[in-house]
Parts: C-alpha cells; structure tokens; sequence
C-alpha cells in the first residue's frame, strides 16, 4: 500500500510539472487543436503518458506521447516529455533530436536548454554544451551555478582561457571566493602561467588573510618560479599562525639548511617531528636519510639519535620506528644496542624478515655461532622459503663442526634462489668448503667451478680452490693459474702470496717459493704462524737447516701451524 501511494504521489507530481509546462502559455496550447474533442484526445494521451512513465513502462510512454504528436506537433513539452525518457534509454540520438525540436518551439525555456546542454556534454560535445549555457545564462544571470557549469565545459574543451574569463565574470558579481580563486589558480598552471595563478592567489590572501591552505599553495608556486625569498616569508607567516604545522616546519628546515644555517634547520626539524599533524611516514624518511651522515661527525649522530628518540616516546608501539632505531645504532656500529632492538621488533612482531636477516647478520659478523643456529632455525619456521635464512643456518653449522647438516642447509638454501647471483655465489663456495671439509673432494671442486662459471674473478675461489687442489696434491698447473691470477686482483694480500708460495712448494720450485713467501712476510705474513712455518719448509727445502728451525720456532711461538710444527721445532726434521 506505501508502495502505491509513493508511486500515486510520484506521478502527480510529475503530471504537475508537465501540466505547467503544458498549459504555461494558453495561447501555444490551443494553437493546433482544430476543436476540444481533438484537445480533450491529446491530453488523455499526455497523461496516460505520464503515467506510464512514472510507472517507468517507457515503451507504453513513449507510444502515447507520440499518439500526442500525431494530434498536435505544435506542443514542445512532448517533445521534452521524448527526450527524458530516450535519456534514460540511453537512446541518445533521439534524445537529442526531441529536444531539438522543443527548443524550436520554444526557444528561451530554461528546463529545455539544461536538459539539451546535459545531453551535448555526455556526448562530449563541449563546445555547443557551452553555448547552451552562455544562453541559460542570459535567461538566469544570478545562478551562479550556471557559470561553473559553463566553465567547467570550456575546461572540458581545454579552453582554459574562456574558463578563467567565465570565473572572473562571476567573481565581478560575487566578489573574491576562495572557490573561484582556487579554480581560476588550477587553470592557470594548466596553462604554466605561474604569474597568473601567483596573481590569483595573492588576491586570495589579501582578502582572506589567515588562509593557511591558501598560503601553502602560494608558497608551492613561489618555489616552482624560483622565488624562494617570497616562499621563505610565506613560510614563516604560516609558521607563526600554526606553529604546529609539521610539513612547513619541515619545509623551513629544508629551506634553513640550504641556506648553511644548520641550527635554525634541526630546531625547524625537531619541531616537526613533535608535532603530530605530520606523517610517520614523512619522519621516517627524514631519519632514514641520517643513514650515510652518521659518523660524519658527533653534531649529526647526536641529532639521529635525538630524533629518533622523540619518535620513540610518541609511537612507543610503532615497529617501524624501532626498526630505524635499531638501524641507526647498526650503522653507528652500536652492535649490540641494535641486536636488542632487533630482538624486541621481534618479540612483538615475527613476520618481518628483514628484521630476521639483521639480528642473524649481527649474530654472523659477531661470532655468536650458537645464537645464529637458534635464530636461523626460529626464522625458518616462518620464512620456510627463504634462501638466506637457510645460508646462515648452513653457517652457523659449519662453524659449529656440524658439516652434514651445513650441506643440507645449504642445498635447502639454492633451492629456493630467485635472481640473487650474489646469494648463489655464497652458498656455492660454502658448499664447496663443506664438502672439503668432509673429504668430498669432487663435490667440492664442482662447487668451486660453479661460482668460477659465475664469478671467474671471485679472488676468495681462485685462492681457496688453489690452496686445496695444493693440499691434495693434484691439478696443480690449474692451482697455479688460479693462485697467480688471485694475487694480480690483490697483489699485496700475504694470504693469497702464501697460497701461491704453497702450490710452487708442490711443485718443487722452492727457490721461487721462498721469494713469495718472503713477499708474504712483508704483508702481515709475520704474525701467521702458518705463514711463518710454511717459510721454514722451504728454506729447509733449500738446505738452510738452521734458518728453518727458526722459522718453525717462532710460528710455534705464535699460535697453531700444522700438526707436525712442534716436532719440526723440536728435532728439527721435517715432517710431512
């Protein structure tokens, strides 16, 4: 029953709105009619049609309105009636020819224009859309809705020029709007006239002196005309007004630091990060970029920390502050203090893995073998596809003596390696060492000649493969060619100038083994006892008895060297 009476209510209105139209001047009413039969025929039709179609039967609409037209073509409204519901068919052709034809009829009839400048405007024809509004407004001077409609057709067309002339003539009768002044501000940066939209907004704040938004705006357009004088001054306006303002009190410390006055800069800055109003995201980024000029001098570590301890006290639950917290400690080589910081992101959060690969890089670059072991197993459990969270779990076994778990680890690791050549490259030469280690000599070369496929110049390879291939006793041309071309790479390491030493050792020339042994000496190689005792080899080698007691002496001294140092150093006879 609602329903009914809605749908009862709804179509008089309708039948209202039409009957004004229909009866609006008496004299275009009667003209057609040859007598009031004929009248009395078409206005059972009219209603019958508005009826329909405020019952939404269009068809059955449609058919009676042109049961009218076939009584009297004189009636405009009919034809306005037609071009509603062709609209709402989305039968726009029609839809526009009806309406044309009711604007024949009668010119000047503001309904008939709107719905006409409707219709253009959603063919995208602009420009007669805006002829139609230019005449409503001769019709309706004071609709000021009309002009931004108009101007709003012309922006459509790219017209902007015409936009911004249809605003200042409605600015003439409304005074100075922000609207319009924010409109008339946009145009004229479509057209890169930055004086034009400074003008624009000049005249804004003149009559609207504590518009912030406003000022904001200009300050933007000063700095893109390269008036940074003008932008400064604005700033500082703004500043005084909201002094909270986090985005001008970061723009002026900007401004400050550009301008080599660093304390007024960071002042401007602490101010920003304390107030609120700014973003975290925007304080995050300003922290971050403290990263590379930490260290540069005490002044700016002191203010990373200050900083990110003022982001600690307002977002105390916030992870990501205490991740670039922690990060700041990392890079200011606080290893520890940046562990624990790590390890409470963590405990309130497990599902961020690069917080996972910090904590196990700290544990790794610390020696902390067993830690790393628990840490890498706890991050696999979440992350059971990670690569690296496997490579640290391969390490922190192979450094715990746990080799046939290392190569698990290890294997597990390239499995899941998707373009990260420099991952790959890792856990192939740890693998390769691995596979030494427990006496897989061909698995272990295989490994090394994978990451030479990758990596022909990997100096750690080139030495490592070497010096086991010398150890063995085997390949030993191919020794010698990776050894010297490591040392080429690196030509004062004693480390890779020992292994060269060593691979000549096998091949019996001791004369020129001894040379690079004593290069090795004068490169650190003096505190090797591994480097000193391989000395004492080859000078034994060559016959100089006394002289290799004493090397081996003094490596016995220093540290371990091989198994059989303390019995060279004894006897002095050489074991091998």
């Amino acid at each position: 029953m609602k329903i009914f009476i809605y749908i009862l209510f709804f179509s008089f209105s309708t039948q209202l709105h039409s009957q004004a139209f229909l009866y609006k001047n008496k004299e275009n009413t009667e003209k057609g009619f040859k007598n009031d039969l004929e009248k009395k025929l078409f206005e059972d039709y009219f209603f019958s049609a508005l009826k329909a179609r405020s019952l939404e039967n269009y068809e059955e609409a449609i058919n009676a309105f042109q049961r009218c037209l076939e009584i009297n073509k004189n009636q405009p409204v009919v034809f306005y009636e037609l071009a509603k519901i062709y609209k709402i068919k989305e039968r726009y052709f029609l839809s526009i020819n009806n309406i044309e034809q009711a604007i024949l009829l009668e010119s000047k009839n503001y309904w008939f224009l709107m719905l006409y400048a409707e219709l253009l405007y959603m063919q995208s024809d602009y420009i007669k859309a805006s002829e139609q509004y230019k005449i409503l407004i001769d019709i309706e001077p004071k609709d000021q809705q009309l002009y931004f409609m108009l101007a709003e057709m012309y922006v459509y067309a790219n017209k902007f020029k015409k936009a911004i002339q249809v605003y200042n003539q409605l600015q003439e009768n409304t005074g100075v709007d922000k609207l319009l002044s924010m409109q008339k501000h946009s145009l004229y940066r479509q057209l890169k006239d930055f004086d034009g939209a400074i003008n624009e907004l000049e005249l804004l704040i003149t009559t609207f002196p504590e518009d912030i938004e406003a000022m904001e705006i200009l300050s933007e357009l000063y700095l893109l005309n390269n008036e940074q004088e003008e932008a400064f001054e604005l700033f500082k306006r703004i500043s005084s007004l909201d002094p909270n303002n986090g985005r001008i009190q970061l723009t002026l410390a900007d401004y400050y630091r550009q301008s080599g006055d660093n304390e007024a800069s960071y002042k401007c800055l602490k101010l920003a990060f304390t107030t609120l109003d700014l973003d975290l995201d925007s304080k995050i980024s300003v922290l971050i970029s403290y990263y590379r000029l930490i260290g540069i001098n005490n002044e700016i570590t002191d203010q990373a920390y200050e900083l990110a301890n003022i982001l600690l006290k307002l977002y105390p639950e916030e992870v990501k502050v205490r991740a670039v917290y922690a990060d700041i400690l990392y890079t200011n080589n606080d290893i520890d203090d940046a562990k624990e910081q790590y390890l409470k992101i963590l405990n309130k959060d497990k599902s961020k893995s690069e917080v996972w690969s910090q904590v196990m890089f700290i544990q790794a670059q610390s020696g902390e073998f067993e830690d790393l072991l628990k840490t890498s197993r706890q991050a696999l459990e979440y992350f059971p596809l990670n690569p690296l969270f496997y490579y640290f779990n391969g390490v922190s076994n192979s450094r715990l003596e746990i080799h046939d778990k290392a190569i698990t680890s290890f294997k597990n690791g390239l499995d899941f390696i998707i373009n990260n050549q420099e991952l790959l490259i890792e856990i192939n030469l740890s693998l390769a060492d691995s596979y030494h280690k427990t006496g897989q000599h061909e698995l272990s070369d295989e490994h090394f000649e994978k990451v030479l496929s990758l990596d022909p110049k990997n100096i750690i390879v080139l030495n490592n493969y070497a010096y086991y291939l010398s150890l063995r006793k085997i390949n030993l041309q191919k020794a010698k060619t990776m050894s010297l071309s490591c040392n080429e790479l690196e030509p004062k390491n004693s480390t890779y100038q020992d292994t060269y030493a060593w691979v000549l050792y096998q091949l019996e020339d001791y004369k020129n083994a001894k040379i690079w042994l004593e290069k090795a000496l004068k490169n650190g190689g003096d505190l090797s006892p591994v480097i000193i005792e391989h000395h004492g080899d080859v000078l034994y080698k060559l016959g100089d008895i006394e002289a290799a007691k004493k090397q081996w002496r003094k490596a016995l001294d220093l540290g371990e060297g091989s198994e059989f140092l303390y019995k060279k150093a004894n006897e002095g006879v050489f074991y091998e």
